[in-house]
């Protein structure tokens, strides 16, 4: 699979299948990650772990609390 970034000035092709993104909330200072999976179909979120809730940071219902962190999926 690849992974094909575009911007206005420029296109990268990435050879991945499975990618992680991770962030700190602006407000609540807390960390937030999401693991990414390429498809032939587009993107698929297979899962996310947040450290915490605060504003605009609800977790969606059937979340878990292990490890000191929310995941779902």
């Amino acid at each position: 699979m690849a992974l094909c970034l575009t911007t206005a000035v420029t296109s990268i092709k990435l050879l991945v299948t499975a990618f992680t993104l991770v962030w700190t909330h602006s407000i609540e200072k807390i960390d937030w990650q999401e693991q990414w999976q390429v498809a032939p179909d587009g993107l698929l979120l297979a899962a996310a772990t947040v450290r915490g809730s605060g504003a605009g940071m609800e977790v969606p219902d059937g979340a878990v609390w292990q490890n000191g962190a929310w995941t779902y999926k």
